[in-house]
């Protein structure tokens, strides 16, 4: 860390006055104080006393998956000391407003200019935050040697807290002392705030930064302490402008520092990065001092009429000054609403940049017990944010401010592009609420902070560059900024976006084209920039981690879910054998369907029914040895082909498939298993599954016990879940009865009982080996072996002369040789033991044969 950096000069040594011609104010400059340094005098802050930050962040929980690496991505153009030395690569900020981030270097050295945000569409559903690439600074973090922040605004320090966890620890970060007051407490929310890590420079003041000398010169802009760059090095100077625009008469006095752009100039200059946001904008901005008039007029044509509210940007402390100055005239007492409008002052009052002493402030509270012919409230919510102030009062949702027919709403802001809707419907909903409105451009309540047409050629003409490099604005923005430059003689220009590398080497003598002199600039390599996005709490991840696709369709398209209960028939491994024999294996699945929609018009329900029909076909189609996974496909396929073709929507569609007797998966995956097993070219045997899955059809007990899975006829339509949708539970028609199984815990004992059985060549090994220890003993356990052995006898053939016969009262009390089948496949080497011991036995014709494991 630099000490040797002076501190900032005086009120007196920079003039900086307010100019009124109402009631002038003077620019309190207020001193550092190391013991009150945090203190807030804001009556705003919690508590009347210290303010506390609002910690949003361990340091890491914030990141998600912003710090992840998305493959390896080579860094593009040359590397070492090849090529053209000057080398610019853009992260963001070309091809849009916002999200300004830009590496700047000498061949491998390079320093990062801004880590801004930018603010999402209205398609982003549901996202706060649009941050540049931080996976890739994070892969070439030992490329980037510092850190410089040209002004406070969102687009350039929104990302900070993203940024620098992916750079270097040690990196350090150089900013004017307003923006480090404004880092430092916007890192003290994600706790990565580090004091040794921040760097203060003054304008004017030349300092080494990586491959650069660094030096700061003052630019007027719409918030305090803006700065542009001068980057000096043994390769050529880069002039970066920053956010400016050339106000004449500038509220704090600091006026456009042409004369460090015209010594530059003169110098020579190899590049010139300019602002290019409003280039199709015809004159010159609107001075600050005429919106000051204006406002004053305003507020003093409103005396004994009501109370004054004014909302603006609260980055823009000049306006407030303004605002003030007018108010005093007036003499109406200041009142803030939004915490961003405090953060801001307190900010700009601990650099010594606010245009008043904040213990002039009144409290919310107090509000309502003051004269409305003695305030004026200042409120954050220009661009319609859902819970600023403004915002909420036009909802009638604001505790502290209740819109009266007698007031008067000064707009001193510009609608963004993108929030044009949202602010105009705040707006008629304030006019429904009956006070006077002031806004539009016949107001003159607002000038732009980014200069226009004439004042972006007086920069071009002041700096002489060799070659030109339009940044900041959208494409078209940057277009007309090029053909500007070409029309004012610099040949040299290229329109480059967020990606692109662009190299530049100095031209010995400035005013000879030789030939092969426009290889002086020229594109060096591409790099696909990925956005993160961040919802405004901690998920962080790109568009396809946060669902925005997804968010799109559940938005506009509306979503359906169905749950799908699937039955599988009984004698599942007979049927699986004989479609394997023919070719072509049978379907059979029943099912039994819930459905319910959001966000769809479903005809008073008519769609629910249809689509639940279609479910239940198709899974009736599928084959008996289908996977849910395939189950949930063809539905899916099914289901959204017919609510596109009911409603001409592309809803959504979610299914969920289940067995609805678990056992029946594990059959089938055994039956695959062993499936496989013969694939790989093994002694084939019979597809038995593990458990059976024979089925009796019973009373629906089991469910008319749980009261959520209601037992209802076939396309009955139960509304569960009120207005939001409608559900529908459904049975299969083809079979006219639900299906169950028997209890859990009597199939348990039944499979332990089978397991336990032993064969009789296992009675006769164990009878002359283990059970000839002691006489006594060894008779009893022979006795029991004889009679499970001829108990499994007997149960075998009790059940095929059931079934033979037809008896149904024997088919119900005893198990069919077919359940014995379908239960736990047998070993191999016991198959082969067991025919080597009685050749005559079969496996395939005695499945009762798999009960034994030897």
């Amino acid at each position: 860390m630099r000490t040797d950096i002076p501190q900032p000069r005086s009120a007196t040594d920079l003039g900086c006055s307010w100019r009124s011609s109402l009631k002038p104010l003077r620019c309190t400059r207020l001193r550092n104080r190391p013991s009150k340094r945090r203190e807030s005098l804001c009556p705003q802050a919690a508590g009347r006393g210290r303010r506390r930050a609002l910690i949003q962040s361990d340091g890491q929980e914030h990141l998600g998956s912003a710090l992840t690496s998305y493959g390896k991505r080579p860094f593009p153009g040359p590397s070492g000391n090849t090529g053209l030395p000057l080398k610019i690569l853009p992260l963001g900020g070309l091809g849009e407003i916002g999200m300004n981030c830009m590496l700047v270097g000498v061949y491998d050295r390079f320093i990062l200019i801004d880590a801004g945000l930018l603010f999402p569409d209205f398609d982003d559903h549901g996202m706060e935050k649009i941050l540049p690439d931080t996976s890739f600074l994070s892969q070439w973090k030992d490329k980037i040697e510092a850190v410089v922040i040209t002004h406070g605004h969102e687009d350039h320090i929104g990302a900070i807290p993203w940024v620098l966890p992916a750079l270097d620890p040690n990196t350090p970060v150089y900013a004017s002392g307003f923006v480090l007051e404004l880092l430092e407490n916007r890192l003290k929310q994600y706790s990565l705030w580090d004091s040794s890590r921040f760097v203060k420079f003054n304008v004017r003041e030349r300092i080494d930064v990586g491959p650069f000398e660094l030096e700061p010169i003052r630019v007027t802009h719409s918030i305090p302490d803006c700065c542009g760059l001068i980057l000096r090095s043994d390769h050529g100077t880069i002039v970066h402008t920053g956010d400016w625009k050339i106000d004449e008469d500038p509220m704090d006095g600091l006026s456009f520092d042409r004369e460090a752009l015209e010594q530059v100039g003169k110098e020579g200059v190899t590049l010139l990065m300019s602002d290019s946001t409003n280039v199709l904008s015809p004159g010159r901005t609107t001075s600050e001092s005429v919106v000051q008039k204006s406002i004053a007029e305003k507020v003093l044509s409103w005396d004994n009429k009501g109370r004054i509210i004014a909302t603006m940007f609260a980055s823009n402390l000049h306006r407030i000054g303004s605002i003030k100055a007018a108010a005093d005239a007036a003499g109406r007492r200041i009142c803030f609403l939004g915490m961003s409008l405090t953060s801001y002052l307190e900010a700009a009052q601990r650099s010594g940049y606010a245009p008043f002493d904040p213990r002039e402030l009144i409290h919310p509270s107090d509000l309502m017990d003051i004269n409305p012919n003695e305030v004026l409230v200042m409120t954050t919510g220009s661009q319609g944010e859902p819970y600023a102030a403004l915002n909420m009062a036009s909802r009638q949702a604001s505790n502290n401010l209740k819109i009266n027919q007698n007031d008067l709403i000064m707009y001193s802001a510009k609608m963004i592009p993108g929030n044009e809707k949202r602010v105009m419907k705040m707006m008629n909903r304030l006019s429904k609420q009956g006070p006077e409105i002031a806004m539009g451009r016949g107001e003159l309540l607002h000038t732009s902070g980014h200069g226009y047409r004439e004042e972006l050629e007086e920069v071009i003409k002041l700096v002489q560059p060799q070659h030109f490099l339009p940044v900041h604005g959208e494409s078209v923005f940057l277009q007309a900024h090029a053909e500007v430059a070409k029309e004012l003689g610099i040949q040299r220009t290229m329109v480059i976006h967020d990606g692109d590398m662009v190299g530049v080497k100095h031209l010995m003598r400035k005013r000879t084209v030789s030939v092969g002199s426009m290889g002086s600039m020229k594109m060096l390599g591409q790099v696909n920039m990925i956005r993160f996005y961040n919802d405004g709490n901690k998920g962080t991840g790109t568009n396809h981690e946060m669902g925005l696709y997804e968010r799109g369709i559940l938005a506009t398209e509306g979503v359906i879910v169905a749950a799908i209960d699937v039955y599988r028939p009984p004698r599942l491994s007979e049927m699986i054998n004989k479609g394997i024999e023919s070719g072509e294996i049978e379907s059979g699945l029943r099912s039994r369907v819930r459905l319910t929609t959001r966000g769809i018009w479903t005809d008073k329900g008519r769609l629910v029914k249809e689509l639940c029909k279609v479910a239940q076909a198709t899974v009736a189609k599928c084959p008996v040895d289908s996977s849910l996974m395939a189950v949930e496909k063809a539905v899916h396929t099914r289901v959204r082909s017919a609510s596109r073709k009911f409603n001409g929507r592309n809803s959504e569609v979610l299914v969920i498939a289940h067995e609805h007797d678990p056992r029946a998966g594990d059959a089938l995956a055994a039956i695959n298993q062993r499936l496989a097993k013969n694939r790989d070219g093994t002694t084939p045997g019979p597809v038995t599954p593990r458990y059976s899955t024979q089925r009796k059809k019973a009373q629906v007990k089991s469910n008319t016990r749980n009261p959520r899975t209601p037992a209802t006829a076939a396309g009955k339509s139960i509304d569960e879940e009120g207005e939001g949708g409608q559900v529908l539970i459904s049975d299969d028609v083809s079979t006219g009865s639900i299906e169950t199984v028997e209890s859990p815990e009597k199939e348990k004992k039944k499979v332990v009982r089978k397991r336990r059985t032993k064969t009789t060549s296992t009675a006769k090994k164990s009878e002359e080996g283990e059970l000839a220890g002691s006489d006594g003993e060894g008779v009893k356990k022979k006795k029991s072996v004889a009679k499970k052995v001829t108990r499994k006898r007997v149960t075998k053939k009790t059940a095929a002369a059931a079934e033979k016969s037809g008896d149904e009262e024997a088919g119900k009390n005893l198990p069919s040789a077919a359940q014995l089948g379908d239960l736990v496949p047998v070993p191999e080497e016991i198959l082969e033991r067991r025919r080597r011991a009685n050749p005559r036995e079969n496996p395939a014709d005695n499945p009762g044969a798999d009960l034994d494991y030897g």
